[in-house]
C-alpha cells in the first residue's frame, strides 16, 4: 500500500492571465486512467478537477464536501468481483482561469493486498447470468507487474 502526496502546481502566476496560462497548459493534470490497486481513498483534495468517467461517456465532477474521504475501485477489486464493481476510470482536468493560480494538493492512499494474495474471483459474484471473466487466479505481485507492463511503466 502506499500513501502520496500530490501537489499539481498553479498553471498561472498572481496577476498572470488565468486563461492564456491554461491554453499553453493543456487540458489535464492527469489522464483518464484507472488504478492497479484494490481501492484508493483520497484525502483532502482541497481543489477540484477530479473526474470520473459516468457509463454514459460523460464526466461528472467530484466535488466532496470538506473532511470527506472519495473511495475509488481499482482494478484488482475489478477482477476479485468479476467486474461486479467496475473500476473508476478518472482524471483530474485543469480549473476555470479564475482558479489557474491555485495549486491542486491531494493525498490518495492505494490500498494493495499482500504480494502473495491470490486475486481469485469471488464465488459469490459468480453466477449463470455472470459467468467467470477470470477463471485462473493470479497473485496480487504477479497481476500489479503484469498491469505496469501493460501501462509501460516497467
Amino acid at each position: 500500500s502506499i500513501l502520496r502526496v500530490i501537489h499539481s502546481p498553479p498553471l498561472a502566476r498572481d496577476g498572470e492571465d488565468g486563461a492564456a496560462a491554461l491554453a499553453a497548459a493543456g487540458h489535464v493534470r492527469a489522464a483518464a486512467h484507472e488504478d492497479i490497486n484494490l481501492i484508493t481513498l483520497l484525502l483532502g483534495a482541497d481543489e477540484g478537477g477530479l473526474q470520473i468517467l459516468r457509463r454514459d461517456g460523460t464526466w461528472l465532477d467530484v466535488n466532496p464536501p470538506p473532511g470527506c474521504v472519495t473511495c475509488n475501485i481499482g482494478d484488482m477489486l475489478q477482477r476479485l468481483s468479476n467486474r461486479r464493481l467496475p473500476s473508476t476510470t478518472h482524471r483530474v482536468v485543469n480549473p476555470a482561469a479564475d482558479r489557474a493560480h491555485l495549486p491542486r494538493y491531494s493525498m490518495p492512499f492505494f490500498l494493495h493486498p499482500n504480494p502473495d494474495f491470490l486475486i481469485e474471483t469471488l464465488a459469490t459474484c459468480v453466477s449463470d447470468k455472470y459467468p467467470n471473466q477470470f477463471p485462473t487466479p493470479i497473485t496480487s505481485d504477479d497481476y500489479l507487474q503484469e498491469r505496469l507492463r501493460e501501462i509501460k511503466l516497467k
